[in-house]
């Protein structure tokens, strides 16, 4: 939006140059910018002119979700992706058409914070663009680091962690609705747990599916910082975790994944004592919803 406010004019190369994306992105840029009358129609001569500003008064609806890390944080990723979708927010695969994007990171080693404050200064570009109003980080980095990183990163918005999971809805209804929330950081004991009744829009291809049976870690290993950013062990009863491979099974899934910090402390810290051996028992029942009696394979990530 500055490029066009700027020079009163976008074309697709101003666009690549302004951005440092390629071409194919930058068309579709364009073609959203058009679509949202930011630029006036082509009529045969580039650049484009400058159709004026947005409407201040049009909510801003659409939410680009990258997610980084493991299966667990992918999980994490579909829960907030289908809560969102349920308060009226529309769910994008491409940033560049995103008034909103959240990035959900990993903190584990290095490489992966590497890889999570790349992935957040290259979606900040959208917003100094102007094409993203808000710009969200969601998960390890944010919980690890997320009052630090308010001072080192000032292009985000909002550092949520891992116990907003299921506040996300909220959150960016305020992020839009008001002024600049005073606290930039929600980080709090990494407690969340989610359980069947939560919603999931999948990521992976059709037929496989992850199923996280429980999240944090008790072994508080020296050189692992897993406990510190996911909590202690927590584990789901093995009825929600039946009930969620059920319904997996029902939308189609052939191959269910097991997910979890620990999959073989699964069901110690039950008041009921349990087993992954079984839970797999249990799970091996479970038929695929398409004629053929089969059971569904089940693995671990």
């Amino acid at each position: 939006m500055e490029l066009v406010t700027d020079l009163d004019q976008a074309s697709i190369s101003l666009v690549q140059r302004y951005m440092k994306i390629g071409y194919n992105r930058a068309a579709r840029l364009i073609e959203h910018m058009e679509a949202e009358g930011i630029v006036g129609p082509s009529d045969g001569v580039k650049p484009r002119k400058s159709a004026g500003q947005k409407d201040p008064q049009v909510k801003n609806r659409k939410v680009h979700v990258v997610s980084l890390g493991c299966p667990k944080n992918q999980v994490d990723a579909e829960v907030m992706a289908a809560i969102l979708q349920k308060h009226d927010f529309d769910i994008t695969r491409e940033p560049g058409i995103a008034d909103i994007i959240i990035v959900n990171t990993c903190a584990f080693i290095l490489p992966a914070k590497e890889e999570a404050i790349d992935a957040i200064l290259r979606m900040s570009r959208w917003k100094k663009a102007g094409m993203c109003s808000h710009l969200v980080v969601t998960g390890c980095l944010s919980q690890r680091y997320g009052k630090t990183l308010e001072k080192t990163i000032p292009e985000v918005d909002l550092f949520l962690g891992i116990a907003e999971i299921p506040n996300i809805a909220n959150h960016l209804e305020r992020l839009e609705g008001g002024p600049h929330p005073s606290r930039r950081s929600v980080v709090g004991k990494p407690d969340f747990l989610m359980n069947a009744n939560h919603p999931r829009l999948l990521s992976t291809a059709p037929s496989t599916a992850y199923l996280k049976i429980a999240d944090g870690c008790s072994n508080r290993c020296s050189y692992c910082v897993i406990p510190t950013i996911r909590g202690k062990t927590r584990s789901r009863s093995l009825e929600d975790v039946l009930q969620e491979a059920q319904y997996l099974a029902k939308r189609g899934v052939k191959e269910i994944i097991l997910t979890a910090q620990d999959t073989t402390a699964y069901g110690k810290d039950l008041e009921e004592k349990q087993s992954l051996g079984h839970l797999l028992k249990r799970l091996s029942t479970i038929k695929r919803y398409n004629g053929s009696g089969c059971s569904i394979p089940i693995r671990s990530a």
